[in-house]
């Protein structure tokens, strides 16, 4: 084990790494898989949707009616070693990489997301919905809790 290695092993715990290569199925994101689910009001966007609508349209149903509106749960992994984005966080959607969290977004997040990895030891999900039509195309919304992920203070 190198020291990148073994920095990744301390601040994500062992067998959910913080890396993802940008296209690639993680190993650890397997059939069967366990993660913890994050429930709450405030809403994230992803973004980076256009090259993946033949996936979205493929887990909505192609035949699906419109205005799609369908309810998902998605996986969010902290991409480490991403070379345009050193806070990216990838959204993954029935094993496929969907798109990823705006650069505000993943910035405020990140930490958190790689605190409630390390702590619960399973990745984080986010529920949400998938929604849009064929002419403009489909765009995934989450939820989340800002507390959970450490942003602002419990009253």
């Amino acid at each position: 084990m190198d020291v990148t290695d073994w920095v990744r092993t301390r601040l994500t715990g062992a067998g959910i790494p913080d890396t993802s290569p940008t296209a690639c199925r993680p190993q650890w994101m397997r059939d069967g898989m366990r993660a913890m689910e994050i429930f709450g009001h405030d809403d994230l966007r992803v973004v980076g949707l256009p090259g993946h609508q033949d996936v979205l349209w493929s887990i909505v149903g192609r035949d699906a009616t419109e205005p799609v509106r369908q309810d998902i749960h998605a996986l969010l992994v902290a991409e480490h070693g991403n070379p345009v984005d050193r806070d990216a966080v990838a959204v993954w959607l029935g094993g496929h990489r969907i798109g990823r969290l705006a650069y505000p977004d993943a910035a405020r997040l990140r930490p958190g997301l790689i605190r409630l990895q390390r702590r619960h030891r399973r990745a984080v999900a986010l529920p949400g919905q998938v929604r849009g039509d064929r002419d403009h195309g489909l765009g995934v919304f989450l939820s989340y809790d800002a507390t959970a992920f450490g942003m602002r203070q419990r009253t």
